[in-house]
């Protein structure tokens, strides 16, 4: 458009190109603060192309014109000559206007519409190994394997989990109550001679029912069983953790606040709630080697 290179001299002017909703108000006020003529931000907008473009009033041009300190726009157009054009200020050269600027959300949003459906394409084209990963949880107590490890889930979110960061118990101290990791803890449930066996991967030691992690499962410290030893029994929403010593029964539970305990909650009256009926989730592969070697030593004590 003839009138590009007075908009271009404008910018050089102003130090300043034109590109935001702001910087057309920026000019607006510049305009009336140096030439007392007032040029509305929208009428800019449509001069600079950021709007459909419909007949430009000489009075504006030459508004800009003083603004820039030519006498109008006839004055302009005489000092800058077509043949004389800077080739730095030249339309031909500048290839950000070889489309109108009023085109260009129009042209933005093409290529969003373009990239969205190459990535719904992709999306689709990978969907079944995603299928393929999703969780799988056990259930039913025959599904346990000693060479499988799992993640221990509470039924409830608020309560937290066994082997999930922020509410876990944790793998890698010497007490088993909740800590924060940077990586989910898996643990391995190992059957032996009867009894269930809660076995830290990450620790390789076995919990116990003090809450603590040890190397000694053998021990016998609780009356009459071991105090490493639990039974597993399924109830409808999941699997609960029983501890026998002596005349009295202990379940691992989750309370509603951080921590773990072994106590007689559910036991009493056979009311298990969320906090002590669990969904284990098979993660994957795991050799029992040690633990199995750990509980087929003579007990220490």
């Amino acid at each position: 458009m003839e009138y590009e290179k007075l908009c271009r001299a404008v910018e050089q002017h102003l130090h300043r190109e034109m590109h935001t909703p702001a910087d057309f108000d920026y000019l607006s006020e510049q305009i009336l603060s140096k030439t007392g003529s007032s040029v509305s931000s929208a009428t800019l907008m449509r001069l600079w192309g950021y709007r459909p473009s419909v007949t430009v009033r000489v009075s504006t041009l030459d508004i800009l014109a003083r603004f820039i300190g030519y006498n109008d726009y006839t004055h302009f157009r005489t000092e800058n000559p077509e043949e004389e054009e800077n080739p730095a200020l030249a339309p031909a050269s500048d290839t950000r206007r070889r489309w109108p600027r009023y085109m260009w959300p129009t042209v933005a949003m093409t290529v969003i519409i373009l990239l969205a459906s190459v990535v719904g394409f992709y999306i689709k084209g990978n969907s079944q190994p995603q299928e393929q990963q999703q969780p799988k949880y056990i259930t039913n107590l025959s599904e346990l394997k000693n060479n499988r490890q799992y993640l221990i889930h509470t039924r409830e979110q608020r309560r937290g989990s066994l082997g999930v960061c922020g509410h876990h118990l944790g793998a890698t101290f010497e007490r088993a109550v909740l800590f924060h990791c940077d990586k989910p803890a898996p643990f391995a449930i190992i059957r032996h001679e009867g009894s269930f066996y809660l076995f830290s991967v990450e620790s390789c030691r076995f919990v116990n029912i003090l809450n603590c992690l040890t190397d000694e499962p053998l021990r016998k410290d609780f009356g009459e069983r071991n105090w490493c030893a639990f039974d597993i029994h399924q109830e409808k929403k999941g699997f609960v953790f029983d501890f026998k010593a002596a005349t009295n029964v202990y379940t691992l539970n989750v309370p509603a606040f951080d921590g773990i305990l072994f106590d007689e909650w559910g036991t009493a009256n056979g009311f298990y709630d969320d906090g002590n009926q669990f969904t284990l989730e098979d993660v994957g592969p795991f050799d029992p080697t040690v633990p199995l070697t750990m509980l087929q030593q003579t007990p220490t004590k």
